[in-house]
C-alpha cells in the first residue's frame, strides 16, 4: 500500500517534512518510499537545519545533511542516561559543542546557545565537565615526597620578592573507569530503540544508533577535552557533583567538603607548570603554544571563587567591579564583546586605528582582576624539604589569596604581520595605556603604565601578553588567552608573573573584561563598592 503522504503534492510534503524535528526526521527512513524523497530533497535538509540552529558567515556549511546528522547523534548522546556513552563519546561532545559555540549568533538570541543550555541543564550532564584531572586528584602518596629535581636548592626569598605582593601587575592524567566487558562491547542505550537509524541515509555502511562505541580516547586528550568544555560553559564548578563524590579518586574531597577551589588553587600556584617552554603562560609544556585547557579551567575557578567572596562583602551586584554574567556558554562566541555608547549623542571614533586595523577591539577601558598569595607563603608551598614526586600534583591548598581590582585604559598603537610563530589569519596589533588601582585605593603599587600586544596563536586563540612598566623598567608581565576567541564578551584570562621569568615567583591568576569602548569614560560612579 503506497504511502498517504506520497500522494500528495511534493511541494506540499516538503512543507509538511519543514516541521517535522531533525531527529524524527531521521526515523523517517524507517518508511522506503519517504526515504527515498527525503534523500533527494537537498533543500529539506539546508531549511530544517536553518530552522534550529544558528549559521554564520564565517562558519559556512558545506553538507547540511552531514551537519544536521552529526548534531541529532550529539543530542542523542546527552540525552542517554547511561554516563559511559559520555564517557566514551567525549570526542563527538566535544566536537560538537565548539562548533556549536563557534557557530552561535553573535548577536541577540542564538539557537545553539539556547540548545547547549538545555542540555546541559539537565544536571546528569554536567558529569561531562568534570573529567579532568582537577577533578580526579590522585590520593597522596604514602611515602614522603622528594624535592623537585629540576629545581636548584631552595633560597630564601629576597626583599624584593616578599614585597612583590604590593606591587603585582596590573597533568596528571585520570585513568579513566573502562567496564570489565572492554569499551568495544558497550551500546548506546538510546531509549527510542534498537533498530532506530541516526543517518538520514539508507547506505548500510553508516551508523546505526546502537553501534559499538569506539576505542575510548587518551587519557589526557580527554582531559583537555573536559577542561575545554568547562571552560566554554562559563559557570565555573564550585563543588564536586554527587555524582562523582564517591569515586576513589576524591578522598581527599571530604576534607575539603567538596569544594573545588582548593585544588585549582593548588594548581594554580604550583611554580613546576611555569617553564620557558610554556611562557609562564596557560600553554601546554611543549613550546607548542597550545592552550592548557586544564591551567585554564583551573584558572577560571579560582578567579571566580575569589571574586565571589570579595562581592559578597563589598559589591553591589550591578557593579563594574565584577565580570559579566552570562547564561551557560553565552560570550563565548566570536565577536559577542557589544557595549552601548555611553551617551547616544555621541559618538567617539577610535583616536587613531580604524576597526579594521584593531580587529580585536582593544581600544577602550578594560577591567581587572589580579590575585596572589603572600609570598612567604608561596615559597613554603613550592619549596619546603616535603616536596611531592614530580609527576604529582601539590596537595589541596585551602587558604586566602590577596586580590586587587585594576581600571586599565588601553589603545591600540600598531599593527604588524604576524610571525612565524603565530595565527595567519589575523596580524599583531600592539597596545598601550594605563593601570590605576580601583579597589583597593590603599595600593599604590598597582598604577602603572602598561603595553602589549594581541595576536592569534597557531591554533588561532586570541593571546594578550601585557607588561607592566614603573618608571620606564618593565617589572611584571602576563600570557592569557581569550575565552570564545575574537572579540568574545566572557573575556581573558591567564597568569601574571616576573618579566624575567624568576622560578622562584611570584606569580598569580589574573583576569580582564571590556567594560566601555570610550576612553574617556569615568567607571568610578559605577563600581557601586557597598
Amino acid at each position: 500500500m503506497a504511502c498517504p503522504l506520497l500522494q500528495l503534492p511534493q511541494e506540499l510534503l516538503h512543507t509538511i517534512l519543514l516541521n517535522v524535528g531533525p531527529a524524527d526526521l531521521a526515523a523517517l527512513r524507517c518508511c522506503r518510499a519517504l526515504d527515498g524523497f527525503i534523500k533527494h530533497d537537498a533543500l529539506l535538509f539546508k531549511q530544517v537545519y536553518l530552522r534550529h540552529f544558528d549559521v554564520r558567515d564565517d562558519q559556512p556549511i558545506e553538507d547540511w545533511k552531514a551537519a544536521l546528522e552529526r548534531l541529532v547523534h550529539f543530542e542523542k548522546i546527552m540525552s542517554s542516561s547511561d554516563h559511559r556513552v559520555k564517557h566514551y563519546e567525549l570526542d563527538t561532545i566535544a566536537a560538537c559543542v565548539d562548533f556549536l559555540v563557534k557557530s552561535a549568533a553573535a548577536k541577540g538570541s542564538s539557537l545553539n546557545i539556547n540548545l547547549l543550555g538545555r542540555l546541559f541543564g539537565n544536571q546528569k550532564n554536567i558529569d561531562v565537565l568534570c573529567n579532568s584531572s582537577l577533578f580526579n586528584w590522585p590520593s597522596p602518596p604514602s611515602s614522603p615526597g622528594i624535592s623537585s629535581p629540576d629545581r636548584r636548592s631552595p633560597r630564601l626569598p629576597t626583599r624584593s620578592q616578599s614585597d612583590a605582593s604590593a606591587s603585582i601587575e596590573t597533568t596528571t592524567s585520570s585513568r579513566r573507569n573502562v567496564p570489565a566487558s572492554g569499551p568495544d562491547q558497550v551500546h548506546i542505550p538510546y531509549e527510542t530503540g534498537e533498530n532506530e537509524r541516526l543517518s538520514f541515509s539508507s547506505d548500510e555502511s553508516l551508523p546505526i544508533i546502537a553501534a559499538p562505541i569506539s576505542s575510548s580516547i587518551p587519557a589526557a586528550k580527554s582531559c583537555q577535552q573536559s577542561a575545554k568544555l568547562h571552560c566554554l560553559y562559563g559557570l565555573p564548578i564550585q563543588h564536586l557533583p554527587r555524582s562523582r563524590s564517591t569515586s576513589h579518586h576524591h578522598n581527599l574531597r571530604a576534607c575539603q567538603g567538596n569544594q573545588t577551589h582548593p585544588f585549582a588553587r593548588s594548581r594554580v600556584y604550583d611554580l613546576r607548570q611555569h617553564t620557558e617552554n610554556s611562557l609562564w603562560g596557560p600553554f601546554l609544556n611543549d613550546g607548542s603554544l597550545s592552550v592548557d585547557w586544564e591551567k585554564m579551567e583551573a584558572l577560571t575557578i579560582i578567579l571566580a571563587h575569589n571574586i565571589r567572596h570579595f562581592s559578597d562583602k563589598y559589591c553591589e551586584p550591578n557593579s563594574l567591579l565584577l565580570p559579566p554574567r552570562h547564561e551557560p556558554f553565552a560570550g563565548a562566541t566570536p565577536y559577542t564583546l557589544s557595549l552601548p555608547s555611553v551617551d547616544p549623542q555621541i559618538e567617539r571614533p577610535l583616536r587613531n586605528f580604524s576597526a579594521l586595523q584593531d580587529p580585536y577591539n582593544i581600544t577602550g577601558i578594560w577591567m581587572r582582576v589580579v590575585c596572589f598569595l603572600d609570598y612567604r607563603e608561596l615559597f613554603t608551598f613550592n619549596f619546603s624539604d616535603d616536596q611531592p614526586l614530580p609527576n604529582l600534583p601539590r596537595p589541596p591548598l585551602d587558604t586566602e589569596e590577596a586580590i586587587r581590582f585594576i581600571t586599565m585604559k588601553l589603545e591600540a598603537t600598531r599593527v604588524e604581520p604576524p610571525g612565524q610563530g603565530d595565527g595567519q589569519r589575523l596580524p599583531i596589533v600592539h597596545f598601550k595605556g594605563v593601570s590605576t588601582i580601583a579597589l583597593p585605593s590603599i595600593d599604590p603599587n598597582a598604577n602603572s603604565q602598561i603595553r602589549g600586544t594581541v595576536r592569534l596563536t597557531p591554533e588561532d586563540e586570541v593571546r594578550w601578553t601585557t607588561f607592566s612598566v614603573f618608571h620606564g623598567e618593565e617589572r611584571w608581565r602576563s600570557e592569557s588567552i581569550q575565552v570564545g576567541g575574537v572579540q568574545a564578551a566572557r573575556g581573558v584570562v591567564g597568569y601574571w608573573f616576573d618579566k624575567d621569568f624568576d622560578e622562584y615567583g611570584p606569580a598569580g591568576p589574573t583576569s580582564f573584561w571590556k567594560v566601555s569602548n570610550d576612553l574617556d569614560y569615568d567607571v568610578t560612579p559605577e563600581l557601586h563598592i557597598g
